[in-house]
């Protein structure tokens, strides 16, 4: 129940955001910057789509596998994250490929689980970047994968958080004082295992935090517990 809760909280928020954005004149209204947000509610409609199984402790529904445009999707989340850092005052910098990949336009998998890996990962680095500083996301197809890097202008992973950064729940030495459940890195992992991907943290001398997302585009079969139980359906 608190994965799911923490999930649909994330999307809200992103979605939040930039309607705010657009009441202010921050950001303007581009069809899509309204297709993004609408994503982002579309997303949060099917995860409370799972709220009355969990509630009743049986298996959700698990999220279609489809054969997509990654990159459409991960571009509407990203767009509507840079919403959310705006609204912070925080510089948000994106680099993606220059040329079609036809491999990320045929990408078979769960694009709610790919929206959720995004939405965490760079709500993360949102959440620890403080004003001012950047948060830079970079996307591209390399040695035949999705590479998803995202780097925060935050005070970085102390050493003795490294190995425990990615456990459900975990909060480190830098998140004092900083608003949060400590699920969305846990959630991210397990949605990034369930497409056969890896998630890892970067060593870097470099200030804040970098964190790089590998998918191959196919969905390792095996589907695992739903929300219903403190787990989650990964796929």
């Amino acid at each position: 129940m608190n994965n799911l809760v923490h999930e649909i909280r994330n999307h809200l928020a992103v979605a939040i955001a930039n309607i705010e954005g657009l009441r202010d004149g921050v950001l303007a209204a581009t069809p899509q910057r309204l297709n993004a947000i609408l994503q982002a509610l579309e997303e949060a409609g099917v995860l409370l789509g799972e709220l009355p199984a969990t509630m009743t402790l049986e298996p959700a529904p698990e999220p279609a596998m489809r054969t997509m445009n990654v990159c459409d999707v991960i571009a509407k989340e990203v767009l509507a994250l840079e919403g959310v850092a705006r609204k912070r005052g925080v510089g948000f910098q994106v680099d993606q490929c220059t040329t079609t990949v036809t491999a990320c336009h045929t990408f078979h998998g769960s694009a709610l689980r790919i929206a959720e890996i995004v939405n965490n990962v760079v709500t993360n680095a949102i959440r620890y970047t403080p004003a001012g500083g950047l948060i830079h996301v970079d996307c591209r197809h390399a040695g035949g994968k999705l590479v998803l890097t995202v780097a925060d202008g935050g005070p970085g992973v102390a050493p003795h958080d490294r190995a425990r950064i990615f456990e459900a729940g975990y909060r480190g030495t830098a998140s004092a004082g900083i608003a949060g459940s400590g699920l969305g890195l846990g959630l991210a992992r397990r949605f990034v295992e369930a497409h056969g991907g890896t998630i890892e943290l970067l060593e870097s001398d470099a200030p804040g935090a970098r964190f790089v997302v590998t998918l191959p585009g196919t969905v390792m079969p095996a589907p695992v517990a739903s929300f219903g139980d403190g787990t989650i359906s990964l796929v």
